[in-house]
């Protein structure tokens, strides 16, 4: 089995960024609203709850990393939660999870897509 160290490295740099979003918005959230309010794309009560798109990043981005620590075992079908994760967080928080976003997206799309090279017998 070859290695996955490119996506487990880009896959927790996006992770991380994700928690430390997620910790800002619900510590900071509430002093920089006309800010937030601007890059969430959701409406009513969700949308309007700082904390709560707050605590939905928080834990989209636990599940990221235990999901890029788990995808050397099980690539493809880790590969597909990261992505989806990505892709869908762009719609519940915006312009706040581009980064992590697109690092957790690419790390899905590489367990996917990517062949790793075999180790050498050498």
């Amino acid at each position: 089995m070859g290695s996955r160290k490119p996506e487990v490295i880009i896959g927790l740099i996006g992770s991380i960024i994700g928690i430390l979003v997620g910790f800002w918005i619900i510590n900071y959230g509430d002093s920089v609203t006309d800010y937030i309010q601007t890059f969430t794309y959701l409406s009513g009560n969700l949308g309007y709850e700082l904390a709560n798109l707050g605590w939905i990043t928080l834990i989209a981005s636990i599940v990221a990393l235990i999901a890029t620590l788990l995808i050397k075992s099980a690539p493809r079908g880790f590969g597909v939660i990261l992505v989806v994760i990505g892709i869908v967080l762009f719609f519940v928080i915006g312009t706040a999870w581009v980064v992590s976003g697109i690092l957790i997206t690419l790390t899905g799309l590489m367990g996917i897509f990517r062949r790793p090279v075999p180790k050498s017998r050498y």
